[in-house]
């Protein structure tokens, strides 16, 4: 058994696996400190997996304005397209 670290610019994440904890710690050490036990750190993972799908799923401004336009494009289309039928 033991601790899993990971240490980044800003702050450090660990786990140690006999007490079950997941510990946040601010880049200055003790002033920003976060214990979770294992039912906590689960739920703050789901949370943060959730927004990171998303955040990842959706479409930004640029995209959206494509979308649209194609969208309007495909409708013009399909209006010409109902018109020679109808002219048939």
């Amino acid at each position: 058994m033991g601790k899993i670290k990971k240490e980044l610019k800003n702050s450090t994440f660990i786990y140690d696996e006999e007490s079950k904890t997941f510990t946040l710690y601010n880049r200055d050490g003790l002033s920003g400190t976060i214990e979770l036990n294992k039912i906590y750190a689960f739920a703050f993972m789901r949370f943060v997996v959730r927004m990171a799908q998303r955040n990842w799923l959706r479409p930004n401004k640029k995209q959206k304005k494509d979308i649209e336009e194609i969208q309007e494009e495909f409708e013009q289309e399909n209006k010409n397209q109902l018109k020679l039928f109808e002219n048939e």
